[in-house]
């Protein structure tokens, strides 16, 4: 969608370097919200199953919290898809105000949705977008639920930055879609570490592979009337540009798992990786593709098959010396793991409720625990109403965006990077224009041979 009102090349120049922990105190008088009103008016960017999920999450949480919650807009770049959201929250009963004027569709659907009269925005659109969408609403006066990644680039996580900053000044919440630090055996898991149950932090591994490969979308069919880059929109994961690549898409729950164990990101970044298998695991979908020589080649590779890598491995090093492991991709027959373990001088433990060592622990919550998808809704909710702590959540998973972003990089250009570097870095891969029309399709990144900027 759309990004013209909120410049990102306007952002590099006039923005100044936001650093710090994420904003985390107490608010005494409830947020406003929905004037003359105890509901929260919400509206969903992006429809598709995240974005639909998500709204379902938000109104399951709303009964746990004791919060009116109703969804009174929706936008997506297509139109069927918007429309189509819109019949299926009919089934959200009381819950669903959705008029017909309030059913948005193109690349400046989301200003439509922020004038809506919405308190609060879920943002579920290509991580590309995230960014200037979600700077658009802190400026209107919106809280917050964003997915993950909430960028591809350095520059849209210093977007994030600031616009966090922006909310802690208007006492606006922000939440972000890494329901780890919402779940409670994590939760539990975490005082634990913080407190020393198991020493000073010497090492860890993160986990995100190898468990098949991902979708795939042909340009046929309902959608061979789009143009490229709006296919490629609607193909999203498929390109770094879009997607930020495997290792922000998914990859960044692990890692922002560690993150948290170390309070903070690494100082250093190394990492390889490539391509091995998605062309193989791809190709055969679109082989009868009338599309697949149409739409050309980059370097000898076809367009048409993405850009992004399938594997990826690195060395985060924090502050404090200690260095973790980081293995992600996808492979399609490939072993699966998904996880994270850190090491400590007096123990190890899995961060998701098991420590063995000095202080052995094992989390035995209830079965009934309603999970982190709908915590983190719950947790956003009580803060918009001034019943929980406030919750300024922008700082932090931009950090732990930018961890992402750095071992992508990394991989792409076979450098080790610096925190400070990246901080600092005018990487910015989103094209400058968005519109229907002719696609973007980058060339596949080369170590030794691609150039970080």
């Amino acid at each position: 969608m759309d990004s013209s009102s909120v410049s990102r090349r306007g952002f590099i120049k006039t923005s100044a370097l936001t650093a710090g922990a994420a904003v985390l105190a107490d608010i005494g008088a409830k947020q406003v919200f929905a004037a003359g009103s105890d509901t929260i008016k919400i509206g969903l960017i992006g429809c598709g199953g995240r974005g639909k999920g998500a709204v379902n999450n938000c109104i399951d949480a709303a009964k746990l919290v004791g919060a009116k919650v109703e969804i009174i807009a929706v936008a997506d770049l297509f139109e069927e898809s918007a429309k189509g959201a819109k019949t299926g929250f009919a089934k959200l009963g009381e819950a669903c105000k959705i008029n017909d004027d309030h059913v948005f569709w193109g690349f400046d659907a989301y200003k439509k949705l922020i004038g809506s009269g919405v308190d609060m925005v879920l943002h579920a659109g290509p991580p590309a977008f995230r960014a200037p969408h979600v700077m658009a609403a802190i400026e209107a006066g919106k809280h917050i639920f964003m997915e993950k990644p909430v960028a591809v680039d350095p520059v849209g996580c210093r977007m994030i930055m600031e616009a966090s900053k922006m909310a802690a000044e208007k006492k606006l919440s922000i939440v972000c879609g890494t329901q780890r630090r919402h779940q409670n055996n994590y939760l539990e898991n975490m005082k634990r570490i913080h407190a020393g149950d198991i020493g000073e932090l010497v090492g860890g591994q993160c986990y995100w592979g190898f468990g098949g490969g991902i979708w795939f979308r042909d340009k046929k069919g309902a959608f061979e009337k789009l143009s490229d880059l709006e296919w490629q929109c609607h193909n999203w994961y498929h390109w770094d540009w879009l997607s930020g690549d495997q290792i922000c898409e998914q990859h960044i729950h692990n890692i922002d798992v560690l993150n948290w164990c170390f309070q903070g990101p690494p100082k250093k970044i190394f990492a390889a990786g490539g391509r091995m298998s998605r062309d193989n695991q791809i190709l055969p979908q679109v082989k009868d593709s009338p599309h697949l020589e149409r739409m050309g080649k980059t370097d000898g590779h076809y367009n048409m098959l993405g850009n992004i890598y399938d594997h990826m491995a690195a060395e985060l090093e924090y502050p404090n010396g200690a260095r973790c492991v980081s293995i992600s991709g996808h492979v399609s027959g490939g072993s699966s793991r998904v996880g994270e373990r850190i090491v400590g001088t007096k123990g190890t433990s899995t961060c998701s409720g098991v420590i063995e060592g000095e202080k052995p622990f094992r989390y035995e919550g209830q079965k009934s625990d309603p999970g982190g998808m709908t915590m983190e809704h719950a947790d956003l909710l009580s803060s918009v109403m001034g019943k929980g702590p406030y919750l300024n959540e922008g700082q932090r998973i931009a950090e732990s965006t930018l961890t992402a972003i750095g071992i992508r990089m990394s991989a792409y250009t076979g450098r080790e990077l610096q925190w400070d570097w990246l901080l600092q870095s005018k990487t910015d891969i989103v094209p400058k224009e968005l519109k229907p029309g002719a696609g973007h399709f980058p060339a596949i990144a080369v170590p030794g041979v691609t150039k970080l900027i």
